[in-house]
């Protein structure tokens, strides 16, 4: 998973302070089907492979691995 760290400025009981945060980030993943766009979907990235056998398999684009 892909992680970032931010500086925010937390505000409780009337007093700030400066902290570092930790955020998951999400990007887009384009999935083509023979060249072609097919879909778009959002994830965290890493393991795009796995992802996109898992999408294809449950929208019925595939039946096994080997397809």
């Amino acid at each position: 998973m892909s992680i970032h760290h931010i500086n925010i400025i937390r505000y409780r009981d009337s007093q700030t302070t400066d902290v570092e945060e930790f955020v998951a980030v999400e990007e887009p993943l384009q999935i083509n089907l023979n060249g072609k766009p097919s879909t778009i979907t959002m994830r965290t990235p890493g393991e795009d492979d796995e992802l996109t056998l898992g999408f294809l398999f449950t929208e019925g684009l595939i039946q096994s691995i080997s397809d």
